[in-house]
């Protein structure tokens, strides 16, 4: 067995996690696995039905079948029947949610592996003399992980490897302390993520960046909803990842992110699942490119936003934006049904101010003053409080924009803009983006009069939606949209740089980034230090016997695993003095939250002993 880590002749594999001594080949009981056997088992079977049927049954209904579901904890069929559901759509939910589970607990041991490496490394690249301030420890020390007998005056210890055999050999134990310093013996738990300070993201108040978001400022979720800030990470310098989309944006992450990723199946729609950028980037180099291996994220839904006072009517700006000139209210075009338009939504015109006979120049009346003050006069954008208004209000606008300066390619099946101005390109993205479209920008040579100028397409696909109003009418289109996914098309190592993230209200634990609002995630293992209440005892639970007097919750199995790596050891060395067990967990949002933990020395002692005696009995 391939040997990851080492400590004396202590031997550890990461894949298996399993320990052994490599002078008589026997195996460890990890400490992890010893503390998992006390506590209750989970009941994935009717679990799996409660969160089947929480999906299944309409929400009214389910506040009152929950409750009798919990006083019971049994499933019955019977339940199906009353709410038309049938049986296969029931087993399928079902089926669903166990590989959800399963999928999930395979990436979080996956995860936690590769955490504790990083924080190993971060530790040795400070050098000899490590300073440990943002663990919440003072003091300098010196580090080094290979000293079994922990003979350094002040030492760290990352990824400490420490084992336990009693004189007859019959209690065998072993354990990993994430990271162990030996003046007070304070053990921490690591666990972090972060974008970049300059990523864009768009709050109800327009465009901002993480850097200058607050909490308390509302920002998006997957589903178009508006959610509030609710903390903000400490800047951290972690290693950097360039990930590029099929749509040619790209956007720099950190190794430990999360993305919510879609994998097609053969025949079964698509899997979703979380990954970090890490993750991302090694699926990339060891997965052969086919329809299956690429890693989708699903676009975000329009956002859901109330109707705004406007100073322009947006289809009006929209045409402004496309045929407008830049330093008054004039537009110019061709097409009557655009004019009639633009005068249906009560707005008048001058006369034809044009020589040409191919398009009419005309004064809109009254919005110069307008444009001015939202300071599009010599200056062309479309103003954040547009892109923050209703889904009409912005369809509208899209529409203007269209209506002027684009047209439907029969052959590629696309809608396009062209434009030679590259901000009207990357606003069409933002404003396509917000109505739940995947917009695609490519760099093009537009010929003029004999001479060939730069420019720029922007190119997409609608469900079903015509983003026309006065033109192309009759066109035939898709009815279904082919790109309701962004393809992650690569992810690069770059320089690291400084990266932030956000804790979010959402019920998804999402939120939107970048010009074309890519979903993100930020969900996390949470500390809970309280188990929940049990039914038949009408208490909270507990832990099993000898351990029954404990609550099971993590923060409990947490504070076991620390004791027992303390009591451990005071069994290498009865010198040392525990002076305190500390838990920093930093979650994926970078908040970091400090426990000082008891020392549940007799509770450590009872539940080897208990462990010795079922050796002992299975011998």
């Amino acid at each position: 067995m391939k040997v990851d880590k080492k400590n004396g002749s202590v031997c550890f594999n990461e894949e298996n996690h399993t320990y052994w001594n490599e002078n008589d080949n026997d195996k460890y009981v990890s400490v992890t696995t010893l503390i998992e056997r006390f506590t209750q088992p989970f009941d994935k079977n009717f679990w799996s039905a409660y969160k089947a049927l929480e999906k299944l049954i309409p929400a009214d209904n389910w506040k009152i079948e929950k409750k009798v579901l919990l006083n019971v904890k049994k499933f019955n069929k019977e339940i199906l029947d009353i709410y038309d559901i049938s049986e296969n759509m029931f087993n399928k939910t079902q089926q669903d949610i166990l590989d959800e589970w399963e999928q999930t607990n395979r990436e979080s041991c996956e995860r936690g592996t590769l955490i504790h490496s990083k924080l190993e490394h971060s530790v040795y690249n400070m050098g000899d003399n490590v300073i440990l301030k943002k663990f919440g420890i003072g003091g300098q020390f010196i580090c080094d992980k290979d000293r079994t007998n922990l003979d350094l005056i002040n030492g760290v210890y990352p990824e400490y490897l420490i084992s336990r055999t009693s004189a007859d050999g019959i209690l065998r134990l072993a354990g990993q302390i994430d990271l162990l310093v030996k003046n007070g013996n304070e053990i921490i738990i690591v666990d972090y993520k972060g974008l970049p300070l300059d990523t864009p993201i768009l709050s109800t108040n327009g465009w901002t960046s993480i850097k200058e978001i607050k909490e308390g400022d509302t920002i998006f979720d997957k589903d178009g909803n508006s959610t509030k800030v609710l903390h903000k990470s400490k800047v951290h310098f972690n290693p950097c990842y360039k990930i590029t989309f099929d749509n040619g944006e790209t956007i720099v992450a950190d190794h430990e992110h999360r993305w919510l990723i879609n994998f097609r199946r053969p025949n079964k729609g698509y899997k979703e699942r979380v990954m970090t950028t890490e993750e991302l980037a090694d699926w990339l180099n060891k997965k052969p490119r086919t329809s299956y291996n690429i890693p989708k994220i699903l676009n975000a839904k329009p956002l859901n936003l109330p109707d705004k006072n406007l100073p322009i009517d947006p289809y009006v700006l929209g045409c402004w934006l496309g045929d407008g000139s830049k330093s008054c209210g004039v537009i110019t075009n061709i097409d009557s049904n655009l004019w009639d338009e633009i005068s249906s939504r009560g707005y008048t015109y001058g006369h034809d101010l044009s020589d040409e006979t191919h398009a009419e120049m005309r004064t809109i009346f009254g919005i110069r003053k307008q444009l001015n003050s939202m300071g599009l006069i010599g200056h062309k954008f479309i103003p954040d409080m547009y892109l923050t208004a209703s889904y009409q209000q912005r369809l509208d606008l899209l529409r203007g924009f269209m209506d002027t300066d684009g047209y439907y390619h029969t052959s590629r099946k696309r809608f396009v803009m062209g434009t030679t101005q590259e901000w009207q390109a990357k606003d069409l993205v933002k404003l396509v983006s917000t109505l739940g479209i995947k917009a695609t920008i490519f760099e093009v040579d537009k010929k003029c009069n004999g001479k060939v100028f730069k420019g720029w397409d922007v190119c997409f696909s609608t469900n079903g939606l015509n983003p026309f109003l006065v033109r192309n009418q009759d066109i035939e289109y898709p009815k279904t949209d082919k790109n309701s996914f962004r393809n992650i098309v690569s992810v690069q190592r770059v320089d690291t740089e400084a990266t932030q993230c956000l804790e979010v209200d959402s019920p998804s634990h999402t939120f939107l980034f970048g010009h074309s609002l890519i979903v993100t995630h930020n969900t996390n293992k949470e500390i809970k230090q309280h188990s929940g209440f049990d039914s038949k005892t009408k208490s909270t639970a507990k832990m099993k016997y000898p351990l029954n007097n404990l609550e099971d919750c993590n923060f409990i199995h947490y504070t076991l695993q620390l004791s027992t790596y303390a009591w451990m050891i005071q069994k290498l060395n009865p010198e040392f003095i525990i002076k305190d067990l500390i838990l920093v967990h930093f979650d994926h949002q970078g908040n970091q939250n400090i426990y000082h933990l008891d020392y549940l020395k007799k509770d450590v002692e009872k539940m080897l002993r208990w462990h010795k005696h079922q050796v002992i009995r299975e011998k």
